[in-house]
């Protein structure tokens, strides 16, 4: 069987609004339609953000709960529901750390460069991950360039990272206004993956599903959404997250790549 690939749809983000766009999800039941679409369209996973009563990014674990519940009751289990740490320059460490062990989610993100920003956090940032390792939590490392592909497999090496397999994401890019990734920008980052790795990507602006392309050709796996793009291959504003999802899913049929579910997504990444 030719190798599967896994979409997931980062929908709403920590930073944009519906001034950016009217359908971007941010309440739990609008977070569940949103699932149910993009399930439909092909996605394997969902990345979940959640907000304040002011639209502000937040990691507060009972509206974790409640956004989880809303997509659990839209998708049942047919959608990996991977909760995000990202600090926005609001969270520290400790918390983030905390968030989780409140939330107990099934998977989560973690930039590497948030949880051991120096050696002074590394010990702590070790046991967190053991902590997750013992209690089946799948986490997915956000990894910017060459030098924190460097660190992790580091990290991995003397056990910092335990497991024998991990899932990775490398982000083409920075989260600022206007910022187009540029395809040729992952060919350095190819030569570094580890290859005991799964490795996804996202990507800004424009240029995704270019991007994207070059990933399903790779042997990558997709994640998009409007956290990180709102537009189309064309230059069209997409509708909605769930053709966001449905042109990757179009890009693969086309490259001969089956689309995994949620079931074969979980096999792929060695949940335990």
């Amino acid at each position: 069987m030719q190798n599967p690939l896994m979409i997931a749809v980062a929908p709403n983000g920590a930073r944009k609004t519906k001034k950016d766009h009217p359908a971007l999800p941010i309440h739990p039941k609008e977070l569940g339609e949103t699932a149910k679409a993009c399930l439909r369209a092909g996605a394997c996973m969902i990345h979940l953000h959640v907000r304040d009563k002011n639209n502000g990014h937040s990691l507060d674990p009972y509206l974790y709960k409640e956004a989880i519940s809303a997509i659990q009751d839209a998708v049942g289990d047919n959608l990996i529901v991977q909760v995000t740490t990202e600090a926005v320059g609001i969270y520290q460490p400790e918390q983030q750390i905390q968030a989780v062990k409140k939330v107990r989610p099934e998977a989560v993100s973690v930039a590497l460069r948030e949880f051991c920003p120096d050696a002074s956090y590394e010990k702590a940032a070790g046991e967190f991950f053991q902590w997750m390792y013992k209690e089946r939590i799948s986490p997915q490392y956000i990894l910017y360039d060459l030098e924190d592909l460097g660190r992790f497999k580091a990290y991995c090496k003397c056990g910092l990272v335990p497991g024998n397999s991990h899932t990775i994401l490398l982000v083409l890019g920075r989260y600022a206004r206007n910022q187009q990734s540029d395809p040729k920008d992952l060919d350095p980052l190819l030569t570094a993956i580890p290859e005991d790795s799964n490795w996804w990507l996202c990507a800004f602006g424009k240029n995704e599903s270019a991007c994207m392309t070059r990933v399903i050709d790779s042997g990558g796996h997709c994640r998009v959404g409007f956290e990180n793009n709102l537009y189309l291959s064309t230059g069209d504003i997409a509708t909605d997250n769930a053709e966001s999802v449905r042109t990757i899913k179009q890009l693969a049929n086309k490259k001969n790549r089956p689309v995994a579910d949620a079931e074969l997504a979980r096999s792929i990444m060695n949940f335990r």
